[in-house]
């Protein structure tokens, strides 16, 4: 039994050593910054869309875009976005000359080139006005798969594992009820 009792503490030490590298496996690319930020109300217009991620991205033709709609709704961005070559987590796509004021809203996806694992979401801007309020959606000529989320998501603190914290406590009480049961 005294075997056994080792066998569980060793593997819940690999368990726990392995968690850090499981976290960083199985998460995404997610949103970390913009220019414009996210809810900025900018005086003149940008001239393009820049979107840094927490992961660096993949390079696969049309799986990593911005789609920039305007006031009315329609597209503002001029032709597809491109991943930097000398900053692989970021990803820019120009927008017309002479934005008019108003809201327009940002849609993203991101594949993660460490998990290949695909993230969408949004968020929104203005140009001449106070308030950011989200553009009204554009028309349905190639509408993501998944709908995205309505505000830029942070990076999770556990890595996008939640249920893995409760792992290593199943462990240690397996552990536990194995060696009462040795010493009964």
């Amino acid at each position: 039994m005294r075997f056994f009792g080792l066998l569980v503490l060793t593997g819940l030490f690999i368990l726990l050593a392995a968690l850090p590298l499981a976290a960083k496996v199985l998460s995404h690319a997610d949103y970390a910054r913009s220019e414009p930020a996210a809810d900025a109300a900018l005086v003149a217009p940008p001239t393009q869309v820049k979107v840094w991620f927490t992961q660096e991205l993949f390079r696969r033709a049309g799986e990593n875009w911005l789609r920039v709609t305007g006031p009315d709704g329609a597209r503002v961005n001029v032709g597809e976005a491109a991943v930097d070559d000398d900053d692989r987590t970021l990803l820019t796509v120009a927008l017309a000359e002479a934005l008019a004021e108003g809201a327009y809203r940002v849609e993203w996806r991101a594949l993660s080139a460490e998990d290949g694992h695909p993230k969408e979401g949004e968020f929104a801007f203005s140009v001449g006005t106070a308030n950011p309020a989200p553009a009204a959606p554009a028309a349905p000529e190639a509408t993501p798969t998944t709908q995205p989320t309505a505000e830029p998501s942070a990076p999770s603190p556990t890595g996008g594992l939640p249920c893995l914290g409760a792992a290593p406590l199943a462990l240690l009480a397996v552990g536990a009820v194995l060696a009462r049961r040795r010493n009964h």
